[in-house]
């Protein structure tokens, strides 16, 4: 360069790029603002701005961290009681946290929370500089901006996970996943530049120093979450790609050996120092994760000795070798290691999806509908087909490796993210990148002044020695010479359309991300808990220590407490108590797990199930109840899921008998399980009141989806049960009855009392009406062996809660035997019995003491 050509460089391109950086720094500030709005709150209890779930867990592992600095655990007796946790999460999140909190002096559980709410919104900022350097790489710096701006916006899954409060390992995994990839892509660059000769060892050193970075930044992904497993899955999806283009232009494929070989053998060896932790699957610290990369590098291995074999003959030659070789590696790996096949393909599988319905039921693990797509991204979507044809485009004219490389990295994300919605905040990415190809294509079309398009547009030769722009890639601007009018108003309209859209996705992103408000940690379940914690029983394991799974036994004192799995992280980090079930889906199916246990209608087969786990309490919530029971019916019988409890009913339109509109009822069995007696009724005999009596056509009568009714009333019990009995199913083959209602405190048939389970706790907040029964969010029952009253009828005791709230507990006798869970005149927990047990049948009163219901005995 001459002297003259440095004084323009100096006097143009040091300023723009000046300017560019200030840029770049103020998106990054204004990405981590709109994300910690909730931290300038005056609310000082930042505890209440904690999402549920894995925030939760998140916030225990670091305190244990703290305690064992810098110890991580790998199996955590405080959850899935009676078993024990084996961890799947990686190290390196609690790790940061830890970190972070002793440098900063954080100790109290309120300093960590408030110091540790912070980083995911962090590294969701620190995406802004990672991605304009990623897509300037592929593209330019108008391309790199432009994503940079939307990565910072991009609502959805991606923003909601790094936003303050959700304190969660998802911002790191979409930041050092997008790390490998900008060192990938740097590499990718580099080597088409200039391509790694085996003769020529000079050659190799900067290729070797880039696959020693890449493999650096995989490993630290990998330290984060298994899952980063994925990017080795799209780079050996890529490679044959590679190294089909390396051939044509002229080259073996020692770049993408060099390269590849490095990178996966620093994660193997950085593997080893994670450790292996677990067997199963590849979503654990499982052995399969260096024979995976050990594979990828034979792969490489193979694919370059194909090109050297085949050296001297045609292109197409080489492209049909590796297609058959690969054909055939697949088959031959099928056979001749038919297990480690079987291992690989069904860990794919789960990854990408799965028939198994019990995933819809888990709000992460669900398909990704249309309507999902379009909620979150809306117009990115279409400047993400825009940024794929443009890719589509440059491959076609320059195959470059980091364009296949980017494409493809999109198109594996997107197909995942379809599979499960939980990798939206990874499709984000290459949403945002290209979005940002887009527009910075769109924008190159823009004819600009020549002398300042030569002072902004930086030049490098290529490895022929070409003039390319940017990082040695054709950028896609308009040629020099003429251009046809259609051609040239075809470029201004696509030119408007795009930004039209750009336009129209930041309006839309920035309104979503502007009306998010702050997480709030569920009050009736944090003042539950916070109760359980202090007024139940040391379950005698130590919270903050580290444990040997192969070594630990629980203690004589330790117990589980029941719930569904969504609440036992908040069970673990508030009450400090042990659950059997949690939102890793541990505890959950089977014939001891939750769903059994709260979908069952007998009390002697819950009784049973909470004796095999040894459990104690057992903690119920309105959701429960109603919007999660669908959930709790579909793990427990995924062959009926909900149909036996709440069956939809069509009700024709009088004044239109085609027309009909149709309503869920609820059923005599959703009234009978577990979870409705102990949530609705206290575990107290309860009577019916009003039901609905219906009549209706069949839908194998109907040839519609539901049944249809052609005939009902509201009527009282005895009277409905009449209806009910009086129906001839002989003479009516097509038709049938049923007792239903739609309250969920209202049976249709009577409800037996829980004889083991007795109320010791419910939360503040009503959820019902005050015409109607009153049921509390959060319930505690304890579970008892019940003092024997000997007797017949019906026995009755008045019960006052905590919450101020008064009932009267209902019990049947079963062969000349009242089993009763209450001691009288005296408090048990938070509730207080008020009197006497009494027999309403002969008036006669009996007192009943704790040790009596502890141990079973006989009054």
């Amino acid at each position: 360069m001459s002297e003259r050509d440095m004084m323009e460089y100096s006097r143009y391109i040091k300023p723009f790029s000046i300017l560019l950086g200030a840029i770049i720094l103020l998106i990054t500030f204004f990405s981590f603002i709109i994300r910690t709005i909730p931290a300038f709150s005056p609310n000082a209890d930042v505890l209440m701005f904690v999402g549920m779930d894995d925030p939760t867990y998140q916030l225990r592992r670091i305190e244990q961290v703290i305690a064992n600095y810098p110890n991580i655990a790998w199996f955590d007796p405080m959850t899935y009681f009676p078993y024990g946790q084996p961890m799947h999460w990686g190290p390196l999140f609690p790790f940061l946290g830890a970190t972070l909190c002793l440098l900063t002096g954080a100790v109290t559980r309120t300093e960590i929370i408030s110091v540790t709410l912070f980083i995911p919104c962090a590294l969701a900022a620190l995406m802004v500089p990672v991605i304009y350097l990623l897509v300037n790489k592929v593209a330019n710096w108008k391309a790199g901006l432009a994503a940079a701006f939307f990565i910072a916006i991009v609502p959805g899954q991606f923003f909601f996970r790094s936003y303050y409060g959700y304190l969660d390992h998802h911002a790191g995994e979409f930041f050092f996943s997008t790390l490998f990839c900008l060192c990938y892509i740097s590499a990718l660059v580099y080597s088409r530049k200039h391509p790694v000769d085996l003769k020529n060892k000079e050659t190799w050193r900067i290729p070797v120093i880039l696959g020693l970075l890449c493999g650096i930044a995989y490993v630290i992904g990998l330290a984060l979450m298994p899952t980063m497993l994925l990017f080795a899955l799209i780079v050996g999806i890529f490679t044959p790609v590679w190294f089909i283009i390396q051939r044509y232009i002229g080259h073996l494929g020692a770049s993408a050996l060099v390269i590849n070989s490095v990178t996966f053998l620093v994660a193997i060896i950085g593997f080893f120092f994670i450790g292996v932790h677990s067997q199963g699957g590849l979503n654990y610290y499982t052995i399969g994760h260096p024979i995976a990369y050990a594979l990828l590098i034979l792969a490489n291995i193979l694919l370059f000795g194909f090109s050297y074999q085949l050296r001297d003959k045609p292109y197409w030659v080489y492209v049909g070798a590796i297609v058959g070789v690969t054909a055939l590696g697949i088959i031959a790996f099928a056979l001749i290691l038919p297990d480690l096949f079987g291992y690989m393909m069904a860990n794919a599988n789960a990854f990408f999806g799965s028939d198994d319905i019990h995933w819809k039921t888990i709000q992460e693990a669900r398909a990704w509908s249309f309507e999902d797509a379009w909620r979150t991204f809306q117009y990115s979507l279409l400047l993400f087909g825009a940024g794929a044809a443009v890719l589509l485009y440059r491959i076609r004219k320059e195959l470059c490796p980091s364009h296949a490389f980017t494409l493809i990295w999109a198109v594996v994300i997107f197909y995942a993210t379809c599979q499960h919605i939980r990798y939206e905040y990874y499709l984000a990415v290459p949403v945002a990148i290209l979005g940002g190809i887009a527009v910075g294509f769109a924008l190159d079309l823009i004819p600009l002044p020549s002398p300042f398009k030569s002072k902004i547009s930086g030049g490098e030769d290529d490895q022929s020695g070409k003039k390319k722009t940017g990082k040695g890639h054709d950028t896609g601007k308009a040629k020099t010479g003429h251009v046809s009018g259609p051609v040239k108003t075809g470029s201004y309209i696509f030119v408007v359309i795009i930004i039209l859209l750009a336009l129209l996705f930041s309006y839309q992103a920035l309104g979503r991300d502007l009306m998010m408000g702050a997480y709030n940690l569920n009050p009736d379940w944090r003042e539950a808990t916070e109760w359980m914690n202090k007024n139940t029983p040391d379950p005698g394991v130590d919270y903050f220590a580290i444990y040997d799974e192969q070594n630990f036994t629980y203690p004589d004192s330790a117990y589980g407490v029941m719930s569904w799995w969504d609440y036992g992280h908040i069970i673990t980090f508030l009450g400090k108590r042990m659950p059997n079930a949690n939102p890793f889906q541990y505890g959950v199916n089977g014939p001891n797990g939750s769903a059994r246990f709260f979908m069952t209608q007998n009390e002697s087969e819950a009784d049973q199930i909470l004796t095999n786990l040894k459990t104690k309490y057992v903690i119920t919530d309105y959701e429960m109840d109603t919007g999660k029971f669908w959930a709790m019916s579909t793990w427990d019988n995924p062959d009926v899921g909900v149909s036996p409890y709440q069956r939809t009913f069509i009700f024709p339109n009088p004044d239109n008998p085609k027309s009909g509109m149709n309503y869920p009822l609820l059923t005599n069995e959703y009234y009978q399980t577990m979870i409705s007696r102990l949530h609705n009724f206290d575990g107290s005999y309860t009577e019916p009141g009003n039901v609905y009596f219906l009549r209706y056509m069949k839908p194998s009568a109907s040839g519609l989806s539901a049944p249809v009714v052609v005939d009902g009333a509201q009527t009282n019990y005895t009277a409905g049960k009449a209806l009910l009995n009086s129906f001839n199913a002989q003479e009516n083959p097509q038709y049938d009855v049923i007792l239903a209602n739609f309250g969920y405190t209202d049976p249709v048939e009577p409800v037996p009392a829980l004889n083991h389970f007795r109320l010791i706790y419910e939360s503040s907040t009503r959820t019902t009406p005050a015409d109607m029964h009153d049921l509390r969010y959060v319930k505690i029952f304890e579970h008892v062996k019940g003092a024997q009253i000997p007797g017949d009828g019906i026995l009755e005791v008045p019960i006052k809660t905590n919450a101020g709230r008064e009932f009267i507990y209902r019990t049947q006798s079963v062969n000349g035997t009242f089993t009763v869970p209450y001691p009288t005149e005296t408090s048990t927990g938070a509730v207080t019995v008020l009197g006497k047990y009494r027999n309403t049948k002969t008036g006669a009163e009996y007192a009943v003491t704790e040790e009596q219901v502890v141990n079973g005995q006989r009054v």
